[in-house]
């Protein structure tokens, strides 16, 4: 190419009206200096790999009908209300003409998103002082006004862009003009001459915020920030014409997938963000810096990740750049690889589990800093020894650490620490507890005697000072002793403890207690993989310092068993406070347990850490909120509390 010519095309792009610059990526438009970036693809760019995965065939199926008709009625309950409502205060006919046309135009929101995408971003920047500004607050102040808040305020600019939208944008500006019509706001039209959308004013004038939609060339973009709408479009037709995001070193790295076809992918500049807090607020919290320290994020420097597709499984990748010396939360997590043959024995029915290295002296010390964050506002009386914020803290954890000792009857740095192992294994089984209530927690041991006498002190120093009546029973099993601790407040639970072997097994009833005993003596099955699993796990990295496992199956068929009893006591809880025609939610709707499950597997995830990056690895067929926890108890109590 030769330099004329080059020259040339710079100038063309330069002159170029934004109709046709517009046609770039939308990450042209952002700054360079965004410190969160997240992106979705969306379905249609990647229909293949979706068809091949787990969620693809369960869309396929009955699943998928059931969804596709729960979505459908989404528009049709909204435009009941809103059409109903109108027509019965006597809007003109424009007006519901308007409305309808609305909602025939919002039920192709989601087949966009699905087609296109969404861009998720957010900068924020220190406030700057511009002539006009200060121009401002010195004749306010001349006038005996005090300035306004907006004037102090840093530059806040968040953007959701759904890419290539052209024509198509209409979707979205009906979506939200119907959301703004059930909100009773109002959108102001932008001028004809800036770009095609809208903006809401604020009522109230001392807030900082504004609000507006509009088409950038084919890009749709929604934008919420403290810069007026103008300055915000003049940004983002700047950082076009310096390159937007896309040579921003991180951007750069999210784009690398690795083997997986990815299908979303971001990142947040975590140490932009902490410097930014530290320096704007560190003048009103000094010891803000010294506190992020203490946590383990003060040197978090970046969290990248991406997700998409390999074959069947859905992968993602998390990296946490962790370099330098780790404090807090950083340093519970140990770097040395585990295996599956340091797994405890877990039942044959395990529905989910996990294990990690850890350093007991690092996740006591964690402990103690969360608990003195949590008493910030309180005095322990030591404060005034200090010189500096970061001293205070110091020595506000000491205090904490001498008055948990007393508590406890034991030193914990001295008696228990050294005596525990640096595995921690956590399990559930639906044979030995429901879901989250029947969590066992596993910390393995150095030597279980001492380990067995700093508890036994803690349970009399328990007992002395409780405000309700405790009572420990002491029972043997196999030769191994179990603590049951009964108490009227611990409602449904009753903790229950034992060292077996070479752990420390702690659950909230007896049972999940016994049943590891036997299976640690070899009287009852141990949980082996199956044949695909045991194959996947040969793939686990060999440095691997963590492991969870997840059976979706168990979560999703209890979920639909639990699902109709939900929604049928909805219905009653409707239909008795509404005098109106009897209308059932369709309990129907809820698909099969079995068919839904048959698509999925197990879920793997790995913990890897070279010292400056934690990686995190998923490997999965599906996964819910709050899956590894177990949240059917949840949706149990939610069909009591609408009268099951």
């Amino acid at each position: 190419m030769s330099r004329r010519f080059s020259v040339g095309l710079v100038l063309l792009l330069a002159i170029a009206p934004a109709s046709v610059r517009a046609q770039e990526p939308p990450e042209r438009f952002l700054s360079p200096n965004t410190q969160v970036y997240i992106k979705w693809d969306g379905v249609a760019a990647h229909a293949g790999a979706y068809k091949k995965s787990p969620l693809g065939a369960v869309m396929a199926g009955p699943t998928g009908d059931s969804i596709r008709a729960l979505i459908a009625k989404g528009p049709k309950l909204l435009g009941a209300n809103l059409l109903a409502e109108p027509l019965l205060e006597g809007r003109s006919p424009t007006e519901l003409k308007a409305v309808h046309e609305d909602l025939k135009n919002a039920e192709k929101l989601l087949d966009l998103l699905l087609d296109q995408g969404i861009v998720v971003a957010a900068e924020v920047k220190e406030p700057s002082a511009t002539l006009g500004g200060l121009t401002k607050v010195l004749g306010g102040l001349l006038n005996g006004e005090a300035p306004g808040s907006s004037n102090f305020l840093p530059d806040v600019r968040a953007y959701a862009i759904v890419p290539d939208a052209g024509p198509r944008a209409d979707a979205i500006f009906s979506a939200l003009q119907l959301l703004m019509h059930k909100q009773s706001i109002y959108p102001v039209p932008l001028p004809a001459a800036k770009a095609r959308g809208f903006s809401i004013a604020s009522a109230d004038k001392n807030n900082p915020m504004h609000v507006g939609w509009w088409l950038e060339g084919k890009h749709f973009i929604y934008y919420v920030g403290t810069a007026e709408i103008e300055a915000a479009m003049k940004g983002l037709r700047d950082n076009a014409s310096r390159g937007g995001i896309l040579n921003n070193p991180l951007y750069r790295r999210c784009q690398k997938s690795g083997e997986l076809e990815s299908v979303a992918r971001g990142y947040v500049d975590s140490a932009a963000i902490i410097q930014l807090a530290v320096r704007l607020a560190g003048p009103f919290l000094p010891d803000l810096a010294p506190k992020l320290n203490a946590i383990g994020i003060g040197n978090l420097q970046s969290i990248v990740f991406t997700s998409g597709f390999d074959g069947k499984e859905s992968r993602a990748v998390y990296e946490f750049d962790l370099p330098g010396q780790r404090q807090g939360l950083a340093k519970i997590i140990k770097a040395k690889p585990i295996a599956l043959a340091d797994l405890p024995p877990l039942p044959p029915d395990v529905s989910r589990f996990s294990m990690l290295r850890i350093d007991p002296s690092g996740a006591y010390d964690a402990g103690l800093v969360g608990v003195e964050m949590l008493a910030a506002g309180d005095q322990f009386g030591v404060e005034d020894k200090a010189k500096t914020p970061a001293e205070a803290a110091r020595l506000r954890r000491e205090f904490i650490d001498r008055e948990l000792t007393k508590f406890l009857g034991f030193d914990v740095r001295k008696d228990l620490l050294p005596n525990l192992g640096d595995k921690i294994a956590i399990f559930q089984s639906p044979s030995e507890g429901v879901s989250v209530f029947g969590t066992v927690v596993c910390i393995s041991v150095k030597d279980g005697p001492k380990v067995e006498v700093a508890l036994d002190r803690f349970q009399r120093g328990l007992q002395t000072l409780a405000s309700n009546p405790l009572k420990v029973r002491r029972k043997l099993l196999g030769g191994v002793e179990i603590h049951e601790i009964y108490s009227r407040g611990f409602g449904v639970l009753t903790p229950t403890y034992a060292i077996v072997g070479d752990w420390l097994v702690i659950a909230g009833a007896p049972q999940p207690v016994q049943g590891f005993v036997l299976r640690h003596q070899g009287k009852l099955a141990k949980w082996s993989p199956d044949a695909d699993t045991a194959a996947r796990l040969a793939n686990m990295p060999s440095d691997a310092i963590g492991l969870q496992y997840c059976n979706p199956k168990s979560t999703v068929q209890n979920l639909c068993c639990i699902g109709p009893l939900v929604l049928s006591a909805l219905t009653r809880f409707i239909n008795n406070r509404n005098d109106g025609e009897f209308d059932p939610v369709d309990v129907g709707l809820i698909p099969n347990g079995h068919e839904l499950s048959k698509h999925l597997f197990p879920n793997l995830t790995y913990t890897r850490d070279d010292g400056k990056t934690v990686r995190i690895e998923v490997n999965e067929s599906f996964s819910l909120p709050l899956e590894f926890i177990g949240f059917e108890p949840f949706a149990a109590a939610l069909s009591g509390i609408f009268g099951f």
